[in-house]
């Protein structure tokens, strides 16, 4: 299927990613018997890395640690086909994010060691926009500081995209909303924004049209397990999917955005059905990141989870 002939960027953490499952119900203060695994993450490396995944051309700005595990990251990248050119590398450890997930494979808490990407600079920004152009996607990592976020998106024309990543780093994003073209809350994200609770189908609603009278194009809520509903130039639709064995949804909604935005060329409801598949995908392997997404890998997630869409 063939998709749009723009390139995509991404701003934001390439992170050594730690992840602990327990084998069973999590005892708080105990040791929990579980498996851990280091994979490499970050909101903007792990979009990055199913865009080139899925054959687009993909430039990625960030920060490495002058480390290790840093120099095995960014060379991943570049084995990727990322164009990593315009990313740094300072000295000390690399961004660090360590999760804890559930027997069931859902997150229950995680810490996020980002301190590194304070150090990037609007300066060693201005040359990387230098080089977008209006038809191309500019993807929004909230785990960047406030100015910076400001700064990015004052200065590009093209479309932008954003998942706030927690309830915390969505604040981030508030002042800035009216300038994204898509934008991918949860419901407790959603809540943030829109400053009222989000407990059924008609608040679901509410708060979609809340997102589109702030002039965002495409806002899509996600409700896990639930499905989710959408808000478009197309109207607006609630989605369930059948059920699925979840291992770990760890960077399931950072597939989500990064297929979203590959297949929107082809329409906003068809980009959805490919988002959810790579959400799926996501949540059915250990990994941060399926290394299988692909065209063909998502069409056969869409015929055995098909997609259910109900204008509203």
């Amino acid at each position: 299927m063939k998709k749009a002939k723009r390139t995509f960027h991404l701003i934001g953490g390439a992170n050594i990613d730690i992840l602990g499952k327990s084998f069973e119900s999590l005892r708080p203060s105990d040791s929990n018997p579980g498996k851990v695994s280091i994979s490499f993450g970050g909101v903007a490396r792990n979009i990055a890395q199913t865009l080139t995944n899925i054959e687009s051309p993909v430039r990625l700005l960030t920060i490495f640690g002058d480390d290790m595990l840093g120099r095995q990251c960014a060379k991943d990248c570049i084995d990727r086909g990322m164009d990593i050119s315009s990313s740094l590398f300072l000295e000390g450890s690399s961004s660090t994010y360590l999760a804890i997930a559930n027997k069931d494979g859902d997150m229950s808490v995680a810490i996020a060691d980002m301190g590194i990407l304070e150090n990037l600079t609007k300066e060693a920004i201005q040359p990387f926009l230098d080089q977008i152009d209006q038809q191309d996607i500019l993807v929004v990592d909230t785990n960047l500081q406030p100015d910076i976020i400001e700064y990015i998106t004052s200065n590009v024309s093209c479309m932008l995209a954003c998942d706030p990543i927690s309830t915390i780093k969505t604040k981030k994003i508030i002042p800035f909303l009216r300038r994204l073209t898509v934008f991918k809350p949860n419901r407790l994200e959603a809540e943030v924004c829109c400053g009222f609770p989000v407990t059924d189908d008609e608040s679901l609603m509410k708060a979609l049209e809340y997102f589109r009278k702030l002039g965002i194009r495409d806002v899509i809520i996600t409700l896990g397990v639930r499905g989710g509903a959408i808000a478009c130039d197309e109207g607006t639709f609630r989605y369930v999917h059948k059920d699925i064995p979840v291992i770990s949804a760890t960077g399931a909604g950072d597939a989500f955005l990064a297929a979203y935005i590959a297949y929107l060329n082809l329409g906003s409801l068809v980009a959805l059905k490919y988002a959810v598949a790579a959400a799926i995908a996501t949540c059915m392997c250990e990994a941060t990141v399926e290394d299988k997404i692909n065209n063909s890998y998502l069409e056969d997630i869409m015929r055995v989870f098909p997609l259910k869409i109900e204008k509203r």
